[in-house]
């Protein structure tokens, strides 16, 4: 029997974390212990069924757990959307690279159905169609593997939107926190010289990521009068801005490139102010007080096309997903209250199956 109509043992229940109630994370999530397993696809099914290793936490989880209203068919919403994991079953309409049982695996899910159906990862099984699963190699750790779809696809998108390419002169803004430390990666292997933002206390791991210069926000404060000091006379190509700081664009002028731009996908400041930061920034004109340089900010819903491509390069050694802690199933509200501290190093992960 062929391994696409077969499938590894399912229990009928499984546990996940839920969000009965709308709140902070130790208030709003519950553990469910008899939460219903997803079903087995069989026949022409193009769903893969993974029973999950590693989940990485997004940082604005936590955001929509406090505003997204309880409405009856959210009150099992389970959060998350990227994971890494092996796969138990899958129907014959499956990718044939992630049919094979017990296949690594990295997926995720969309963000619709994520966000607004609450049909998240953060559970011990998940049933996802194949065109959002993507094969990785066995030997990679499968904790830093689970942060490849939701801050890898991120930055490559960031860096394809920036064209950023050798000759270019780039500074990353958050380059210690899960998005910037692939970031800074993917900048050097086009060549770029890049200058990275963080505290002083990760000096050591953001050096260790490829920067050329770094500078402890902290101890030059505030950063955009440094900025211009240190770079007006020789500004940068772009402003990759993985924290949301408004004060770094609005000062730009004084360290960008005329041709520059500003690509912002942080929200440091809450969602509802940044995205009145993001519309003023992007349609005020300068007659009217707006600052001249471009202003990018975006959306990064995963694809399963950069998840393989990130998954090649991770693979190779070329790039690597750090991982800032990772948390017991059973210990996921200390893992959101990690990311709400704003001093991870990298991605924070919960161990579902983990070996």
């Amino acid at each position: 029997m062929s391994s696409t109509t077969q499938a590894l043992a399912v229990p009928p229940t499984m546990r996940a974390w839920v969000r009965p109630r709308r709140g902070p994370a130790r208030s709003a999530l519950e553990l469910a212990t008899g939460y219903p397993t997803p079903a087995v696809p069989t026949g022409s099914s193009s769903d893969v069924l993974i029973r999950v290793s590693y989940v990485s936490l997004q940082f604005s989880t936590e955001m929509l757990m406090k505003i997204l209203p309880n409405l009856p068919f959210t009150r099992t919403w389970v959060p998350e959307i990227e994971l890494s994991g092996e796969v138990v079953a899958a129907g014959k309409g499956a990718p044939a690279e992630v049919r094979d049982l017990g296949s690594h695996v990295v997926a995720f899910q969309n963000i619709p159905s994520a966000v607004v159906m609450g049909h998240g990862v953060l559970a011990e099984y998940v049933r996802l169609p194949g065109c959002q699963v993507a094969h990785i190699d066995a030997a990679v750790d499968m904790a830093s593997a689970s942060g490849i779809t939701g801050s890898g696809s991120t930055a490559l998108k960031m860096v394809r939107t920036a064209g950023v390419r050798e000759g270019h002169t780039v500074l990353v803004n958050g380059a210690s926190g899960s998005v910037g430390s692939v970031l800074v990666q993917l900048c050097k292997l086009r060549g770029a010289k890049v200058v990275g933002v963080a505290s002083g206390g990760n000096e050591a791991m953001v050096r260790g990521l490829g920067v050329d210069e770094f500078i402890d926000y902290r101890k030059h404060d505030p950063l955009p009068a440094y900025l211009a000091r240190q770079y007006g006379d020789k500004p940068f190509d772009f402003l990759l801005d993985c924290v949301g700081t408004q004060a770094l664009f609005v000062n730009s002028p004084a360290y960008l490139k005329v041709k520059g731009a500003v690509i912002n996908i942080g929200m440091l400041e809450g969602i509802c102010v940044s995205a009145r930061n993001a519309l003023l920034n992007s349609l005020l004109p300068t007659w009217l007080g707006g600052v001249p340089r471009r202003y990018i900010m975006f959306s990064t819903p995963p694809s399963r096309d950069d998840a393989v491509y990130l998954a090649r390069l991770i693979e190779e050694g070329r790039v690597r997903i750090p991982v800032d802690s990772v948390f017991d199933i059973e210990d996921a509200v200390r893992a959101y209250e990690r990311i709400a501290t704003k001093r991870a190093r990298g991605k924070v992960v919960v161990k579902v199956h983990g070996g």
